[in-house]
């Protein structure tokens, strides 16, 4: 038990002169060397009883500094408003408030609400109709539907006539689906040669009616010989304006002689385009010539020759 008791009192030795000397005002050392006091403050926060806050050596008055002369005191100014007792909100900043009358500058202006224009994105529906003479025509009809932002439907009957199209439903039923915003169409090659041209008249005035008030341009058949009259007929069914006349037209040949060539048919309906840019149409529509070649995407519809 005695010799835990001198174990104890050798270690607590050392700290209290430890302690005394850095408590006290003495310098140990010798000239520029001097022994390095240790540092208590941690000491101090553990145990506030033994180290109270009533050590601390207050500010000294001189180090307050003086009020400037000729400067008016808030607390004795009766038109200050009094802060002292004004209970504050901490780290809250003060807005100022401007006077009246007072312009607000471009950066104080509130902001205002942008509208953003939503355009129309449906796209305008185009539908083309008639015999084998499409079969190319339609494919370089759909660039300039491409490049144009329209929709192209296409609806190919080989060897039909004016008269298959008016006797039968088909029209209608295509009117019905599609529901086009412009109707092309291109007949009469079939019926280049033919007689009754008093039929082929109703027939005509017929597949106009169920066209209705859609604006449509019909394209004449590109003759490869002197017809009997049908394109005159066309003419005047349709009116001007609404007919073009394709029976002039110098065109390459296929194998066959009668319908053009691939090339041709490109040709064709590049010269069709420009008519319908221009104010000879009755209804003008926007055709821009192509300025790329791209994958031809459009519906189209093959129907089977009448038997």
């Amino acid at each position: 038990m005695r010799s835990y008791a001198k174990l104890i009192l050798l270690l607590l030795i050392p700290m209290a002169l430890v302690m005394g000397y850095a408590l006290s005002s003495l310098e140990i050392g010798s000239g520029d060397v001097m022994l390095e006091k240790a540092d208590l403050s941690g000491v101090k926060r553990m145990f506030p009883v033994v180290f109270p806050k009533s050590n601390e050596v207050p500010p000294s008055p001189d180090t307050i500094p003086p009020t400037p002369p000729n400067t008016p005191s808030t607390l004795n100014n009766p038109n200050t408003p009094n802060t002292l007792n004004t209970p504050s909100t901490p780290n809250t900043p003060t807005i100022p408030t401007p006077p009246p009358d007072t312009a607000i500058t471009p950066e104080e202006e509130p902001i205002k609400e942008i509208k953003v224009h939503k355009p129309d994105l449906t796209k305008y529906r185009i539908m083309i109709f008639g015999d084998s003479m499409l079969e190319w025509l339609a494919k370089r009809l759909c660039d300039y539907t491409l490049e144009n932002g329209y929709d192209l439907s296409s609806i190919i009957w080989y060897s039909s006539s004016t008269k298959l199209w008016a006797t039968t439903d088909t029209l209608q039923y295509f009117l019905n689906r599609i529901k086009p915003d412009y109707v092309i169409l291109c007949l009469g090659s079939n019926e280049l040669f033919v007689r009754d041209l008093a039929k082929r008249e109703k027939y005509i005035a017929t597949i106009v009616e169920r066209i209705g008030d859609r604006p449509f341009l019909w394209i004449g058949p590109p003759n490869w010989k002197k017809d009997t009259g049908i394109n005159d007929l066309i003419r005047k069914g349709v009116g001007e304006g609404r007919f073009f006349d394709s029976r002039d037209l110098e065109l390459d040949r296929a194998e066959d002689n009668m319908h053009p060539s691939r090339s041709a048919a490109a040709l064709w309906m590049d010269t069709i385009a420009n008519w319908l840019n221009s104010s000879a149409a009755r209804h003008p529509l926007k055709m821009d010539r192509p300025t790329q070649t791209r994958r031809r995407v459009y519906h189209q519809y093959m129907l089977r020759p009448p038997r």
